[in-house]
C-alpha cells in the first residue's frame, strides 16, 4: 500500500513536470533569442556582458581572449534544450564581429 502511494505521487510529479517543461523551454530560448538580436557587430565586449546580465544570462563557453588583435568566440547556451540552442558571438579584440543563433549540431564542441 505504501509503495502504491509513492508510485502515485511519482506519477503525479512526472505529469506536472512534462506539462511545465515546454513552458520553460520556450521562455529560455526566447530570452536567448531576444538577447542575441540586441547584440550587433561593432558593440564592445563590455556592452554585451551588460546586455546579457540584464537578461539573467551568462556565457556558457568562451575561447580566446579579448586582447587587441585576438579572435574570440563566446556561446550563450540554453539549459532547457536537449538538442542544443544558443547564441554564438564572435569577436576581434574588444569588438563584436558577428552574432548568430545556433541550433543542434551547429554548436561547436
Amino acid at each position: 500500500m505504501k509503495y502504491q502511494l509513492i508510485l502515485v505521487k511519482l506519477l503525479q510529479f512526472s505529469i506536472v513536470l512534462v506539462m511545465l517543461y515546454p513552458l520553460y523551454y520556450v521562455w529560455e530560448t526566447e530570452k536567448i533569442k531576444t538577447a542575441c538580436q540586441q547584440i550587433k557587430p561593432g558593440m564592445t565586449y563590455n556592452d554585451i556582458v551588460i546586455e546579457l546580465q540584464s537578461r539573467g544570462l551568462t556565457f556558457s563557453r568562451m575561447s580566446g581572449a579579448q586582447a587587441p588583435g585576438e579572435k574570440w568566440l563566446a556561446l550563450v547556451e540554453s539549459q532547457a534544450s536537449f538538442s542544443g540552442y544558443g547564441c554564438e558571438i564572435r569577436g576581434f579584440g574588444n569588438q563584436i564581429a558577428g552574432v548568430r543563433i545556433v541550433k543542434g549540431k551547429q554548436i561547436a564542441p
